[in-house]
């Protein structure tokens, strides 16, 4: 015959129960911000080549009008504009950004936490590129160079510069985004 104080939990057992769920949650939960952050910072990488992509098309659809000569993107890595860029249209016949002399069609913020890290051109950083596409091809240029360049944009996590993502543009209006 069983006793009737055997049939519940032990003090001990309810401990041990309720410590693996704490612990479990704690490890589930922990990751919570940094996987946060990894999608917002895809999600920047994602808007950006939209944007380069939203350019060069209407520049192809001949949406520009007469005295827009080219309509591109300008990036700034200079404290206070590494988390924007401009959209614009060149007025000028450089086919680079010129402060005060080209339009600014639209400025973009990039996404809360993230920001411009690095901008190279054919490999060599700098701190800042225009991307001009000019009708109706579009003929890509990339600081006014029309062959042999590629800008690359880094976008990185504020506070951590290990996880980045670049995308690339050449002067064949190739736009490619990659997870290094």
């Amino acid at each position: 015959m069983r006793n009737n104080l055997e049939k519940g939990l032990t003090l001990v057992e309810m401990f041990v129960v309720v410590s693996i769920a704490v612990v479990m949650t704690t490890i589930v939960f922990g990751n919570y911000g940094k996987g946060k952050e990894s999608l917002a910072l895809e999600r920047a990488g994602q808007k950006l080549f939209q944007d380069l992509r939203r350019t060069q098309e209407l520049v192809m659809s001949g949406v520009p009008s007469a005295g827009i000569n080219a309509c591109g993107i300008y990036f700034n890595k200079t404290s206070g504009n590494e988390t924007k860029y401009l959209l614009y249209n060149n007025v000028n016949a450089n086919y680079f950004y010129e402060n005060g002399t080209d339009s600014i069609r639209e400025t973009i913020s990039i996404e809360s936490g993230i920001k411009i890290c690095d901008i190279k051109d054919n490999g060599v950083s700098g701190n800042t590129v225009s991307v001009s596409f000019m009708p109706p091809e579009p003929v890509t240029r990339i600081d006014s160079n029309y062959a042999g360049h590629e800008a690359t944009i880094i976008l990185c996590i504020v506070g951590d510069t290990t996880k980045t993502r670049e995308i690339k543009i050449n002067n064949l209006g190739r736009i490619e985004i990659t997870n290094p």
